[in-house]
Formats: structure tokens, sequence, C-alpha cells
């Protein structure tokens, strides 16, 4: 398999893929990145990632409940 790209549906979500071809059989691993600075509550993004498969494209979803500590005075 090779695949030629994976993106994120924002700025805020970042993805590191294999540049070289996996074989048959073969493992690899996509690192994607959060930030969530500025963010709060449900968040839901979306990873495309498109390789030499049928179909081409396929959509990962990410979720996550963003907790926000109370600032104490």
């Amino acid at each position: 398999m090779i695949i030629s790209d994976v993106k994120g549906n924002c700025g805020c979500t970042v993805a590191d893929f294999p540049k070289t071809p996996i074989k048959p059989g073969g493992e690899g691993t996509i690192d994607v990145t959060f930030n969530s600075e500025g963010k709060k509550g449900f968040q839901s993004k979306n990873i495309t990632i498109t390789a030499n498969t049928q179909p081409n494209t396929k959509v990962l979803a990410l979720k996550a409940m963003i907790q926000v500590p109370e600032e104490s005075n």
C-alpha cells in the first residue's frame, strides 16, 4: 500500500504518515496530533487518508471531550 496523503479537516489536526510503501502483511503507523488550545467541550475531527486502495480514500473520525479546568482565584 502506498499512502499518498493524510489530511485533517482543520488546521488543529495534523498527521504524519509513512512515506515509503507498506508491503503486503506489513504494518505502518499514522501519528495524528490534535491541538486543543482554545477549544472546549465535544470535538469531532476527520482525517482523510488517500492511498492506492479501492476506494482510494478512507475517512477516520476522531472524537474527544475537552475539559477545561476551572481557574482558582
